[in-house]
């Protein structure tokens, strides 16, 4: 009786193992970074790492300010090539085969946040040059674009709640925007939200609804702020420094690209065991976070 309840412990210890190993693999994605690189000459690139944080080059593209998949495996990314209030900016489009074209060939001004909705439509917020005001473009996936709302003052971050909602980050109005699925605009969190200095930048939700926030202006004691779905707020981290993008892994891990302007940056990991971890550092101004497909 004994073999046989060793045994039987040892067939469910292999189970459980398998399904984990099975679990992992399924669940394994790569960590896609924009890299802003060097401002004077338009350079920049796109960053793959693998879970295990093995880096190599994706794509390059000019000045990359927002990054996002499809659910088809198609990757875009908001590129500016900058010049004297002269800005040139396009959403370039990666299919899985990689060969680059430009969203609905569409000539806009400079690019921040691009993100992706379940049904295959893109949305980019453009900046006024003069202004900076932004205005958040709804492309079909034919590249038809239409204007999808606005934003009064600059626009980093872009993300979209279960629901279809989508919620803009404006630094200089330091207030989250929340626009309805036709475009309705409502504010979800005001500047009595944040410090006096606190200006909202990348936005991410987690699988339970929460919205994460990172703020900046405070460097280096930036903060990543946490809202309910309800709007109640509180601190998830602080003693970061120009903290932009961010993204949550299948495991629910949430990473974010530190952006150190002229000593490079790094991209921290914060695990769900609520531990802080250096993911990949001594990269060239980071920027946007995006996971890839599941493998």
């Amino acid at each position: 009786m004994k073999t046989i309840i060793l045994r039987n412990r040892f067939l469910n210890l292999g189970i459980v193992f398998g399904l984990a190993m099975l679990a992992a693999t399924t669940h394994a994605q790569n960590l896609y970074v924009s890299l802003q690189g060097d401002l004077t000459n338009d350079s920049g690139s796109i960053s793959e790492y693998t879970p295990t944080g093995v880096q190599q080059t994706f794509a390059t593209a000019p000045f990359p300010r927002g990054i996002a998949f499809d659910n088809s495996g198609n990757f875009f990314v908001g590129s500016t090539v900058l010049g004297n209030h002269n800005e040139q900016a396009k959403v370039l489009k990666f299919p899985p085969d990689r060969h680059q074209s430009v969203l609905g060939a569409a000539q806009l001004s400079f690019i921040e946040g691009v993100v992706t909705d379940t049904a295959g439509n893109v949305y980019a917020v453009a900046l006024d040059e003069n202004t900076f005001a932004g205005t958040i473009y709804e492309f079909a996936p034919d590249g038809t674009r239409t204007v999808f709302g606005t934003t009064p003052d600059q626009t980093f971050g872009l993300a979209f709640d279960g629901a279809g909602n989508l919620y803009a980050a404006d630094a200089v109005s330091v207030t989250i925007f929340k626009f309805a699925p036709d475009g309705t605009r409502t504010v979800f969190a005001g500047p009595s939200a944040f410090t006096a200095t606190q200006v909202p930048a990348g936005l991410a939700f987690d699988a339970s609804g929460n919205l994460f926030v990172t703020t900046l202006n405070n460097r280096p004691d930036d903060a990543i702020l946490m809202f309910t779905p309800t709007g109640m707020e509180s601190t998830f981290a602080t003693g970061l420094n120009n903290p932009h993008g961010m993204a949550f892994d299948a495991s629910g891990n949430l990473f974010v690209a530190e952006t150190i302007r002229d000593a490079g940056g790094d991209i921290l990991e914060f695990t769900t065991g609520g531990q802080r971890i250096v993911f990949a550092s001594g990269i060239t101004r980071p920027e946007y976070l995006t996971f890839g497909p599941p493998q």
